[in-house]
């Protein structure tokens, strides 16, 4: 069998490699368009520092691949269609065009950045104007950071990305300024939660601009001029990070069906429309584990994990992706943001009568030093008392005790259930009484 993938980072690396551990005669090409592959881009953000190397990111490089696993990788290699009838795709390298035939094909081509209608971005673009999504985008900032320390400068976006690179921004002592077009930061967060974000940014003297646009960016000597709906800001350096979008263009071009946000349908085993034709990865959509309708969560655990079980299923496998829930953590400066399930807003269109209640409770036991406040915060759907939702917010175990929370919703626990865990404790650790085992009780409280 010859076996093509589309994209070679997250998802196309973990398809090669499981295809090649099942089978080791499969005929195996990886097309990527880039020059790099298996990068962990999550980890962007904290390599802007001098002390910091991005190349630590990649994790195996193409020639690793090619000589230990016998996986055919061919960098700078654009697939630009899909020729169903003759199952072969058409692409464009550095000595032309090239049209290769497949007997399966997956495709892993990800998500692209996506680039706001702002007057003059384009002809700023590397050029004091950057994003940050690719390897190679934080080689370019971090020489662009490197040769000139900016002084000023402004984020455009205040997602995940965003925030952690206002963070390593301000350690490099620059004034970051984060304009967010959304009335609100992190809007899944109940409001509450979201108040100790915002203080925490003030407290590292970063300006946020919610409900802001940014109208046009233009150069003015040493300065960039941003102009925005509430007056103009001067930066050194700006960084886009408006977030991303599904690359789906080539299915979409091959008349195949797109799920939510555009991204690549798929059914459970990461079948599309076509039976030749996987998609993993950022690239796809997915089923939520408490809808079960179509999402999009561009995550690194999906993309690894689809990506490694297309490449199973391509042989004939039937191993069902598990549905999802969004769960997701990041670090503000001195605080952990996590989340999984559904928001209070999610919840009415879903169909669900939930009700939800927030705790603030000790990390540590309360004569072990250290530690600080953790705000959980829990949804329940009021028929079945079964848990939905739940954000955390606080200085230290937010991030892993999201992990129970998200285990207690892809079982279907209910209030009860989750009460009733036994969950470690120890006094560095947390009170006896778990944060999460407070908040269940009051769930069960005002489900009753």
């Amino acid at each position: 069998m010859k076996l093509v993938i589309v994209g070679g980072v997250a998802a196309g690396m973990s398809a090669a490699s499981q295809a090649r551990r099942i089978d080791p005669a499969t005929e195996i090409l990886v097309l990527e368009k880039t020059q790099d592959v298996s990068y962990g881009a999550c980890g962007l953000p904290y390599k802007l520092p001098p002390d910091e190397r991005m190349e630590d990111l990649q994790v195996i490089t193409a020639q690793r691949f090619r000589d230990e696993r016998r996986i055919d990788v061919r960098l700078g290699h654009t697939v630009l269609a899909i020729d169903r009838a003759a199952r072969q795709v058409v692409g464009r390298h550095a000595d032309g065009d090239f049209r290769l035939a497949y007997d399966k094909l997956i495709l892993c081509t990800g998500a692209r950045v996506w680039s706001p209608p702002i007057a003059g971005l384009d002809d700023l673009w590397g050029q004091g104007a950057y994003p940050l999504k690719t390897l190679e985008d934080g080689r370019v900032l971090k020489a662009a950071v490197a040769a000139a320390p900016p002084k000023r400068a402004v984020v455009i976006g205040a997602g995940y990305i965003g925030l952690e690179a206002t963070e390593n921004l301000r350690a490099l002592g620059a004034a970051v300024t984060v304009v967010e077009a959304l009335p609100e930061i992190l809007p899944w967060l109940p409001a509450t939660l979201r108040g100790r974000v915002l203080d925490e940014a003030g407290r590292h003297g970063v300006e946020l601009l919610t409900g802001t646009r940014v109208e046009s960016i233009a150069r003015q000597g040493r300065d960039l001029l941003v102009q925005t709906t509430r007056g103009t800001l001067t930066a050194d350096l700006v960084l886009v990070a408006t977030g991303v979008r599904p690359e789906a263009g080539l299915a979409a071009d091959a008349d195949l069906p797109l799920g939510a946000a555009g991204a690549i349908a798929v059914d459970d085993c990461l079948r599309t429309a076509d039976a030749d034709i996987y998609a993993a990865g950022d690239c796809a959509d997915a089923r939520h584990a408490v809808t079960g309708r179509s999402v999009w969560f561009p995550l690194a655990l999906r993309a690894n994990r689809s990506g490694k079980l297309a490449g199973e299923n391509v042989f004939g496998r039937e191993r069902r992706v598990p549905p999802v829930l969004g769960t997701a953590a990041f670090k503000f400066f001195g605080l952990e943001v996590a989340r999984t399930g559904l928001s209070g807003d999610e919840a009415a269109p879903a169909g669900l009568d939930t009700v939800s209640i927030e705790v603030l409770a000790s990390t540590r036991a309360g004569y072990y030093g250290g530690g600080g406040k953790l705000s959980v915060w829990l949804l329940g759907e009021r028929h079945t008392r079964r848990l939905v939702g739940c954000c955390m917010v606080g200085p230290e175990s937010a991030a892993h005790r999201i992990d129970t929370a998200a285990a207690a919703i892809q079982a279907g626990m209910t209030a009860e259930q989750l009460y009733d865990l036994d969950l470690a404790y120890a006094p560095p650790f947390g009170p006896s009484w778990s944060p999460l085992l407070v908040a269940a009780s009051q769930l069960i409280k005002a489900l009753d």
